[in-house]
């Protein structure tokens, strides 16, 4: 899902037809719009880029594994085709805009495990061009991994390794290319990457481990000083889903992060600066994907909205003003009807 600016929300799913559907949120619910023209193997990744003019960007692989992109924006509406831009992929691509969303910087899995990079220039080119891509090498496990980006002159990139520990591949102006850095721990599944308190310059990465508990690792600042710091929480045990994290505004005061639990519920864990991390709150649902999740508004309004899939593969919603309080009722929620085949898209 994606939100574009306050009051507007979008939900992007694949459907059990393998198309991308999608609904929007602005008050009311609009009804599902199939996007067809290319099928997707798997969910598909959305961006948005620009609250002023209310424009986003939607990623896919197709069933020939090539990627795929469509782009929207108020006005013109949707670009009339889905445009091929690489070949070979292995899963749905991490996807961040940078430089006040001037730029768009994707990688993704090939079908031969090396990592593949691809920037969207301002003058709306793609580098390299064509379906042509970076070749970054290394051998990755796994099909997906996840990007975040702290302000206009940074980008990182998280994958996990044949060896089940996570690499970082980082982009920061005034730093010469691109530089990897390894994280602790013991990754059992890809990662998902936040970035928080942007003047700071602060990253958070979640994952499970071996025990299947969830845990962090955290760094503040562009260079390597001080490392990633790696912490471990001891209040639970979750199915192998991977996390979803979100923060709200620049300060990000509050850090609320999803998994789902052995009973299929969701549970929310949170952090603020003044209480630290509190332990994690059952917010139930009967979820067989992750969760996902988006914060939104200004310094003044404030609204989280969470989608999970349901066992009748329908879409599933709550929602919160303050993200302690969850609407339409205490783990009641609201059917978005729809049919899914995987988790709900967004933002990896």
């Amino acid at each position: 899902m994606t939100s574009l600016a306050n009051g507007h929300l979008g939900v992007f799913i694949q459907g059990l037809d393998c198309n991308v559907h999608y609904r929007a949120y602005e008050g009311t619910w609009s009804a599902w719009q199939n996007m067809d023209g290319v099928k997707t193997r798997y969910d598909p990744v959305v961006i948005p880029r620009s609250a002023k003019t209310r424009k986003f960007d939607v990623f896919i692989v197709g069933f020939d594994h090539c990627l795929y992109h469509r782009g929207w924006q108020v006005g013109p509406g949707w670009a009339k085709d889905w445009t091929k831009i690489a070949t070979n992929c292995l899963g749905p691509p991490a996807v961040v805009s940078r430089d006040n969303d001037k730029f768009i910087e994707l990688a993704y899995v090939g079908t031969d495990h090396s990592l593949k990079h691809k920037r969207l220039e301002e003058n709306q080119t793609w580098c390299p061009a064509g379906t042509e891509t970076m070749d970054w090498g290394g051998k990755y496990i796994y099909n997906r991994g996840s990007a975040c980006s702290w302000s206009t002159d940074h980008v990182s990139f998280f994958f996990i390794g044949m060896d089940s520990k996570c690499y970082e591949k980082r982009w920061v102006r005034g730093i010469e290319g691109w530089n990897d850095f390894e994280l602790p721990g013991i990754w059992t599944i890809p990662p998902r990457a936040l970035s928080q308190y942007k003047y700071e310059q602060k990253m958070t990465v979640y994952g499970l481990n071996e025990e299947s508990k969830l845990f962090y690792c955290g760094r503040t600042g562009a260079g390597d000083v001080g490392g990633w710091n790696h912490t471990v929480f001891d209040d639970g045990t979750y199915s192998k889903e991977i996390p979803e994290a979100v923060s709200f505004g620049d300060s990000a005061q509050r850090i609320d992060v999803f998994v789902v639990g052995l009973d299929s519920s969701v549970y929310q864990k949170t952090w603020t600066k003044a209480t630290g991390w509190k332990d994690a709150k059952k917010i139930g649902g009967n979820t067989i994907y992750a969760p996902r999740a988006v914060s939104w508004g200004d310094s003044s309004v404030t609204r989280y909205d969470l989608f999970a899939v349901g066992r009748d593969f329908s879409m599933w919603h709550l929602f919160s003003n303050d993200g302690d309080k969850w609407l339409p009722g205490d783990a009641i929620w609201e059917s978005l009807g729809g049919k899914m085949a995987t988790m709900a898209g967004g933002k990896v």
